[in-house]
């Protein structure tokens, strides 16, 4: 998943929250990264969606596997 965005009408109604909750249903145990740095406005949204996660959703740093080249 690359630049999730959801439109001005749909945001904060739990979709993206249902989205991730689905992908971590079907896949337990799965950790991935987004490309790129999380944005300080969106820091509230990971927050939220991260709220009954274990561990949270948090900026890391990159896996050694990936390159920036």
């Amino acid at each position: 998943m690359e630049q999730p965005y959801t439109l001005e009408p749909y945001q904060r109604c739990g979709l993206a929250s249902l989205g991730l909750a689905a992908l971590r249903a079907e896949y337990p145990g799965l950790s991935w990264h987004t490309l790129g740095g999380h944005f300080r406005s969106s820091q509230p949204f990971w927050a939220a969606i991260g709220a009954n996660v274990p561990g949270g959703y948090e900026q890391r740093g990159v896996c050694s596997h990936v390159t920036s080249s």
